[in-house]
């Protein structure tokens, strides 16, 4: 971890909360030249990156524990003729099949790419 000045961290702080630099520039209270030179300084960029990186790790969590009700409720739309439309009983098989066959074409991937890795390796 990088020791960010006081108006890094709120230039930090904004930007993760604000829709667009020039928004978190204002609320942060720091001037647009200024902002960009911090943009620029790769000190200041990678604690930047950083912290968006645990963020997002943080969000990725939140979505992968709400995972199971989503499926769930997939599956509740997908097998209920009584209250669901057939549009939103064809609309979650759907996003069933893909899921799943995305499902299957990462574990390809991933076991490629385990074999390319290891390839290098033995290089």
């Amino acid at each position: 971890m990088i020791e960010l000045k006081p108006k890094q961290e709120q230039l930090i702080i904004a930007l993760m909360s604000t829709p667009t630099n020039e928004e978190a520039f204002v609320k942060a209270g720091i001037d647009r030249t200024t902002a960009y030179k911090y943009l620029k300084d790769p000190d200041f960029s990678s604690e930047y990156r950083r912290i968006r990186r645990e963020t997002m790790q943080t969000i990725t969590s939140q979505l992968q524990q709400a995972s199971s009700t989503a499926v769930e409720t997939l599956i509740d739309v997908m097998t209920d003729t009584e209250l669901s439309t057939p549009s939103a009983r064809v609309q979650a098989s759907k996003a069933v099949l893909d899921n799943a066959y995305r499902g299957i074409e990462n574990d390809d991937l991933q076991e490629r790419i385990e074999k390319l890795e290891a390839k290098l390796d033995n290089l």
